[in-house]
C-alpha cells in the first residue's frame, strides 16, 4: 500500500515538473518574439544576406510592398496582389521614394511604423549624416544587398558611389525611376528601395515627431 502511495506521489510530482517546464518554455518563446507580429511569414524569402534576421527583413519588405500597393491603387481596377497591381505601385512610387518627396505619412501603415521602431534599435544599421539617420552602407547586410544587385550597370554604379562615400537615395532617384522595371525583377533592388526609399526617410520623419 505504501509503495502505491509512493509511486502516486512521484507521478504527481513528475507531472508538476513537466507542466512547470512547459509553461516556462512557452513564456521564453513568447518573450523572444517581442515587438510587432509577423503577417507575411507565408511569403517567399527572396533575399539571402547576413547580418540581420531574415524573417524580420522580409517582413519589412512585404509590409512596404503592401503599403504602396494599397496607396497607389486606390483608383485603379487592378486586382489586389496581381502583377499589374504591384507594377503600378512601384512605378508610381520609386522616384518619389528615393527623392524623399513621397507622401510617407499617408502611405505607411501602422504595421510598417511598428517595424520601423524595431529597425531603429539596430544601431549599427544606421549612421548620422547631416543631422539625419542614414543607412550604414558598410553594414554586412547592406553591403551584401548592393553587391548582389543583378544588373551589372546598376550594381557597379551603386558600388562606386558607396566606395566614394557619395551614395544617397536622392542622388540615384532618377536612375532608379528609369530602371524601375529592374527593381521589380530584382529582389535585392526591391529590398534596397524599401530600406533607402521608404524606411530611411520615414525614420527621419518619425525622429522629428
Amino acid at each position: 500500500m505504501k509503495n502505491k502511495r509512493y509511486y502516486f506521489y512521484q507521478l504527481v510530482q513528475l507531472k508538476s515538473i513537466l507542466i512547470t517546464g512547459l509553461l516556462m518554455t512557452i513564456m521564453t518563446l513568447t518573450a523572444c518574439h517581442q515587438g510587432p507580429e509577423y503577417r507575411f511569414e507565408d511569403q517567399p524569402k527572396v533575399v539571402d544576406c547576413p547580418g540581420m534576421s531574415e524573417d524580420f527583413m522580409h517582413e519589412l519588405l512585404y509590409s512596404f510592398r503592401e503599403d504602396i500597393g494599397a496607396f497607389y491603387n486606390q483608383y485603379t481596377d487592378y486586382i489586389e496582389g496581381s502583377k499589374s497591381y504591384y507594377f503600378e505601385a512601384y512605378g508610381q512610387y520609386i522616384y518619389f521614394g528615393f527623392s524623399g518627396t513621397a507622401r510617407f505619412d499617408d502611405i505607411a501603415s501602422e504595421h510598417s511604423r511598428a517595424l520601423l521602431q524595431e529597425l531603429r534599435k539596430e544601431k549599427d544599421f544606421w549612421i548620422v549624416k547631416d543631422g539625419q539617420e542614414r543607412l550604414n552602407y558598410n553594414h554586412p547586410y547592406l553591403k551584401c544587398l548592393i553587391d548582389g544587385v543583378a544588373d551589372n550597370d546598376l550594381r557597379v554604379s551603386l558600388q562606386n558611389l558607396r566606395q566614394a562615400n557619395s551614395l544617397t537615395p536622392e542622388l540615384i532617384a532618377e536612375t532608379m525611376r528609369i530602371n524601375f522595371q529592374k527593381v521589380l525583377a530584382d529582389p535585392n533592388l526591391a529590398m534596397y528601395l524599401a530600406l533607402d526609399g521608404f524606411y530611411q526617410p520615414l525614420i527621419n520623419r518619425s525622429a522629428k515627431k
